[in-house]
């Protein structure tokens, strides 16, 4: 961290899902040549509100995080279901 800077350097990863980047994905060309390439993960900022804790919370989820999110009805739902500590957030 310089200059003060609250932001850190994290890695790709769901906070929710604990989805990671592909690293083994190929691009075949026409001519058969295979060349490594790097899937990432669509990871997206978001805020929720908790109620458990009476404020919104900001983390860093996939798309398909979100939909499960969606799914279970809430933030607080699917933290539990998944192990997700939200005071940390």
């Amino acid at each position: 961290m310089q200059n003060g800077s609250t932001m850190a350097m994290r890695a790709r990863v769901c906070d929710l899902l604990g989805k990671r980047p592909n690293r083994q994905a190929r691009a075949v060309s026409f001519s058969h040549k295979r060349n490594k390439y790097v899937q990432h993960v669509n990871l997206q900022n978001k805020r929720y509100f908790s109620d458990e804790l009476g404020r919104t919370v900001r983390v860093r989820l996939s798309t398909k995080g979100m939909k499960t999110v969606d799914k279970y009805g809430g933030i607080d739902a699917a933290a539990k279901k998944f192990g997700l500590d939200l005071t940390q957030h």
